[in-house]
């Protein structure tokens, strides 16, 4: 763990190991060891006739788990631990150079100190030393808790769909992290899954920049993860001028496209604007046939009124640049007139596919003379849509004609093609979101928990209206349901629950999370964007209360020594609209969320007392003396803060409750700073201004279009941009701690 055991029993520290009794040096080198083992160890101090112990724990959780411990074991008896909380003293040349180490650490005081004429001393240090062996003992030699146990893939997707649907960044590449650690999952596959991540949370940039994208390029893929690309690639290369509507630049784009983004032409039908603009400008530039651009067009209309108009300006401006023999014009036809076919229907079928046209080949192939040729066209063209309709008749046809053994004396490929084509049909009862409610209605949930994000993902999400009448018919048994398993299904519905007016949703999904019980880092999350999203969208007081209500059971399952902090954000949130001030809930509330956390007080820091003091005040209430009584007298909230004094500070986001929050907290702990909050959305003068003139300033990308972002980078120029990846005043105020 990096200690230097040397320093510690350096100067300011009379203990020498080399010099002391036998069973001391003994219970100095088996915490010497631990230490280094990064579990628990205790060592101690003398200097000036006073004795403390310092303890080390290799992660913050066991810091706080050890100081409450110590609670138990010494408590005021033998320690100062209910005046100091386990604080270094900054004052104390030992302790402030200890305080540089990689490791946090926690010290005491032996009570009473030293006296030769009382033996009460003396008995103070033998029970101390035993109690610490006994304690450190039993902590290390534990067994793995639950909390450290693997859990099952189907548990950590379900987080990463929470983490995705409320965009934290950080609890989803822990769930990333996960899944690479324990889950069965081979490297392509955990490049698609990251690729799908990077897009959640809309960072085209890491999609661009992943170390695997190359691999995945080269490869045979799923049509989900080169939607992905796609996106990225119209994102960075061609939306800024698609927006504008230059043709002109986007032909120049397209131009400059790296060649290994050229088979991004899928050939595959176009759902969005970027898969259209992409492959039709893709596919124009590589000087595809008119039966391919028509097709595209057509998808384009279905979109969007205006693209086609668009994409044929495009088509128009490359003819006019590009010099054409009168042989070449000669075998061109117009966009009105199909060319007629001169192969045979079987080499027609091989070139539409050779071309990117698969659902022209497949639906050519689907009428040849069945064969090997034939199997081969359908399979190959039928896996690259991933279409439950064309996978339906494709397996029919190798049924009707009796292809499988033909298939199973053939090339690996097509053996591994229809064992693909087999397990996609077999997975195909849930063709879409309506389905997959349905079968949590029906009690069949198994069915959804087996639900594959890689077929999840081509999945239509439902319209507002749809999802809005399930929602609100659904029973609480189904409810809690999807509170359980439901990860995915937010994270494919998330634009519904950030619009104006979705209150009513957020409240039903707060319901189906108490009503699961469930107690997981995706869950905290969740909740803290769906209280966001129901607040902004001014709630009915009936509608807030029962969000309240639904809120505390949430709270009441997740709470632990390590999650007190995300609780604390949780009241700062559901408290900070004037409709919580009018409400006689929102006390009992405060007082139902400081009796949840009142057990792990000691893990409570000084920032979240200040919070909760905050809270109380404006609620016209007073903070419980117990939870003071256990914060170091000597404690300073405002140091991690005091370099911000007479700094003008914004802190930016779409959802206010956390801003408005930490704003609040600087203003009480670092009199002279100038904190702004801020929603304005890109391009805006003010926010220009803003960003221009801050000197700190602050993103919370979780809650925050990527344009405004890189608006306020480019406005920036050189200064930094403190990006904080997660919701909660907590994050903000943690990420400016850390300077």
């Amino acid at each position: 763990m990096s200690i230097k055991f040397e320093e510690f029993f350096g100067p300011g520290n009379d203990i020498t190991p080399t010099q002391v009794e036998l069973n001391l040096l003994l219970i100095l080198e088996n915490a010497m060891a631990a230490i280094q083992r990064r579990q628990v160890g205790f060592l101690p101090r003398r200097s000036g006739g006073r004795l403390w112990w310092y303890g080390f724990a290799p992660t913050p959780r066991q810091r706080r788990e050890i100081l409450g411990l110590l609670d138990s074991w010494l408590g005021p008896t033998f320690s100062d631990l209910p005046r100091h909380r386990g604080a270094l003293n900054p004052a104390d040349p030992f302790d402030a150079a200890l305080a540089q180490a990689p490791v946090e650490s926690l010290r005491f005081e032996v009570l009473p100190r030293s006296n030769p004429r009382s033996p009460a001393s003396q008995h103070a240090r033998d029970q101390v030393r035993d109690a610490l062996l006994n304690l450190s003992r039993l902590v290390n030699g534990r067994p793995p808790s639950e909390f450290d146990a693997p859990r099952t893939t189907v548990e950590v997707l379900d987080d990463l769909g929470h983490a995705i649907a409320a965009q934290d960044r950080s609890v989803a590449l822990a769930c990333l992290r996960e899944l690479e650690a324990t889950a069965d999952l081979d490297q392509s596959n955990l490049a698609f899954l990251r690729l799908r991540l990077f897009a959640g949370l809309q960072d085209w940039k890491a999609v661009l920049g992943d170390r695997d994208l190359g691999h995945v390029l080269a490869m045979r893929r799923p049509l989900s993860v080169t939607q992905v690309i796609q996106q990225a690639v119209y994102a960075t290369w061609f939306a800024p001028h698609d927006a504008l509507g230059k043709e002109e630049d986007l032909l120049k784009a397209v131009t400059a496209l790296p060649a290994a983004f050229r088979p991004l032409f899928s050939g595959t039908p176009a759902t969005s604007r970027a898969q259209a603009v992409v492959g039709f400008v893709i596919a124009v530039e590589g000087d595809a046939e008119d039966g391919t651009l028509r097709r595209i067009l057509d998808e384009a209309g279905a979109i969007e009124p205006d693209l086609p108009d668009r994409l044929h300006s495009v088509l128009q401006l490359h003819r006019a640049q590009t010099p054409q023999t009168e042989i070449e014009s000669a075998k061109r036809t117009t966009l009105d007139q199909p060319s007629a076919p001169s192969e045979s229907p079987l080499e027609r079928a091989t070139g539409l596919m050779a071309r990117g046209e698969l659902q022209a080949a497949l639906d050519l192939a689907l009428t040849l003379e069945p064969g090997l040729h034939a199997a081969y066209l359908l399979l190959t063209c039928v896996r690259d849509l991933q279409s439950p309709q064309q996978a339906t008749l494709v397996a029919g046809y190798i049924s009707t004609h009796d292809l499988h053994s033909s298939i199973d004396g053939a090339s690996a490929r097509l053996r591994d093609d229809l064992a693909w084509l087999e397990q996609f049909i077999q997975d195909g009862p849930h063709l879409d979101w309506r389905a997959w409610l349905e079968a949590l209605d029906s009690g069949h949930d198994g069915e959804a928990m087996a639900a594959d994000p890689e077929i999840a993902d081509t999945w239509t999400p439902l319209s507002p209206s749809a999802l809005t009448a399930w929602l609100l018919d659904a029973p609480d048994e189904v409810l809690g349901k999807l509170g359980e398993i439901g990860g995915q299904f937010m994270a494919a519905h998330r634009d519904i629950f950030i619009e104006d007016g979705a209150a009513e949703l957020s409240e039903r999904i707060l319901a189906g999370l108490a009503l699961s019980s469930k107690n997981s880092a995706g869950v905290r999350v969740q909740t803290q964007a769906l209280l966001d999203y129901l607040l902004s969208a001014t709630p009915t007081p009936e509608v807030f209360v029962s969000a309240l209500e639904w809120t505390g059971l949430i709270v009441s399952v997740n709470v632990s020594a390590v999650t007190t902090t995300w609780a604390i954000d949780v009241l700062q949130t559901a408290t900070v609209t004037p409709a919580a001030a009018a409400s006689p809930t929102t006390v009992e509330f405060f007082y139902k969320i400081i009796d949840t956390v009142r057990p792990f007080k000691t893990a409570l820091d000084p920032t979240s007392i200040e919070a909760i003091k905050l809270v109380a005040g404006e609620l016209g209430l007073g903070v419980p003396d117990d939870l003071l009584a256990g914060q170091a007298q000597d404690a300073d909230p405002a140091a991690p803060y005091r370099y911000l004094q007479d700094s003008k500070v914004v802190l930016y986001s779409l959802t206010e409750s956390a801003t408005t929050r930490a704003a609040q907290v600087l203003r009480t702990l670092v009199p002279g700073i100038d904190v702004e909050t801020s929603a304005e959305h890109d391009g805006s003068s003010k926010l220009a201004a803003q960003a221009a003139n801050a000197d700190v300033f602050v993103v919370v990308t979780a809650s925050a279009k990527h344009a405004a972002t890189d608006f306020i980078t480019a406005k920036r120029g050189t200064r930094p941009v403190v990006l904080v990846n997660s919701r909660g005043s907590s994050a903000i105020l943690r990420e400016l701690a850390e300077g």
